[in-house]
């Protein structure tokens, strides 16, 4: 009687440990599923020639003005930008290059030393970006952009500088003048707009939602 007792006992914890063994497993399969989900923040279509990245809004630069219209959070000037970048600065490069885009890399550290009327325009494919959220259709990047100088259009161009991302590694995804360091940047500006001040570039609180918010940029590769 006492052995039968034992045995059943051992039968029974075996198969609570059984069971919790399988909820671990579909727990940490769950929470891989979240974070490969999660983890998608940048969609390569090379069929239409089109990337999708997710991004945060930063209200800081609703008041602030700032150079950077996109930074990746995790590079030296995620903190920095109209949108944080939730994707890497260098695979977006690289997403560009995929979707058939050519890059200027016509600009160098040197450019970006130029007074307010000696500028150099970023060279490279254009790209036509636009913006959505939830509870808004995708509208021009530059209707979320304040200028000093009133309204404008922008020009975006696949500068390049991957070298010049690596070594400085500011995150720099979108730069709203001409830039040797970001990936793109718009050429309607050329170096020297922001740092002698012939421009100012803020988010235009009026248009965008608010602080913190969760918005996906769509690049496009011009025709």
């Amino acid at each position: 009687m006492k052995l039968r007792k034992m045995t059943a006992i051992f039968a029974a914890a075996a198969m609570v440990f059984s069971l919790a063994a399988c909820g671990a497993k579909d727990t940490a399969s769950d929470d891989g599923t979240k974070k490969d989900t999660e983890a998608e923040t940048m969609i390569v279509d090379k069929e239409n020639k089109e990337i999708t990245m997710l991004c945060e809004v930063n209200g800081t630069y609703f008041t602030e003005p700032t150079r950077h219209g996109i930074v990746y959070a995790e590079g030296s000037n995620g903190e920095k930008a109209v949108l944080r970048g939730l994707a890497d600065e260098k695979e977006f490069y690289q997403a560009l290059l995929d979707i058939g885009a050519t890059a200027g890399d016509n600009l160098t550290d040197e450019d970006m030393k130029a007074g307010p009327d000696n500028g150099k325009a970023v060279e490279g494919d254009k790209l036509n970006v636009f913006v959505k959220w939830e509870g808004q259709d995708e509208i021009p990047f530059a209707d979320i952009i304040k200028c000093s100088e009133g309204e404008y259009e922008m020009d975006i161009r696949f500068g390049g500088n991957i070298e010049s991302a690596k070594k400085h590694n500011t995150g720099c995804v979108l730069c709203l003048d001409s830039c040797a360091t970001g990936i793109t940047s718009d050429a309607t500006w050329p170096t020297g707009t922001t740092q002698n001040e012939v421009a100012k570039f803020y988010g235009d609180d009026s248009v965008l939602p608010e602080d913190g918010t969760q918005v996906t940029v769509i690049f496009r590769l011009a025709e």
